[in-house]
């Protein structure tokens, strides 16, 4: 056996998903960070509500350097964490329904968990066919299509933190000549 043959057998081998991996990962933790922001920051949040979010936060937060190191490394870094972080994102994000305020936006955590499904999929479809090109349009593809289903899930959080408890909304204040 030579060295060449030696090192060939002990390299593990290596997990890629798709570019639109990494960009669906973005989507989702812009809307894990608004869905947590807007639990921290609404009127009726309790407690409870607050520690949900600021977790939502931080787990949001690790999907989009996850997303930036997937593309940046050119494989799936960490890949049994990150469909462990985005399951336990999803399961927060369903949490923020039962709290006392229960003001989550519906559409964005639908939104959320198909991000979080196709993120998976991805994951898991990386592990056992590696892709091996990582194309510009694939990539432009994936970025427009998450771009419109991401937009109206974040405008839905602010909506639902807005929302009172006889249901009107409450206005936004503008500091317009400050």
């Amino acid at each position: 056996m030579t060295m060449r043959q030696g090192a060939s057998t002990t390299k593990r081998t290596e997990s890629r998903a798709s570019s639109w991996v990494p960009v669906a990962a973005w989507g989702f933790g812009l809307i894990g960070a608004a869905l947590g922001a807007a639990a921290i920051v609404a009127l009726q949040a309790d407690t409870l509500s607050r520690v949900i979010g600021v977790l939502s936060v931080v787990l949001a937060l690790c999907a989009l350097t996850w997303g930036a190191a997937s593309l940046a490394l050119g494989r799936t870094p960490a890949p049994r964490a990150a469909v462990a972080g985005v399951s336990a994102a999803v399961a927060l994000a369903l949490a923020l329904l039962a709290t006392a305020p229960g003001r989550a936006s519906i559409l964005a955590i639908a939104v959320l968990t198909g991000m979080g499904v196709v993120v998976i999929f991805g994951i898991v479809r990386g592990r056992r066919r590696p892709s091996h090109h990582a194309g510009l349009w694939g990539l432009a593809a994936a970025a427009a299509v998450v771009t419109i289903v991401v937009v109206p899930a974040l405008g839905s959080c602010q909506a639902a933190a807005l929302v009172d408890t006889d249901g009107t909304t409450l206005p936004v204040i503008t500091h317009d000549g400050h």
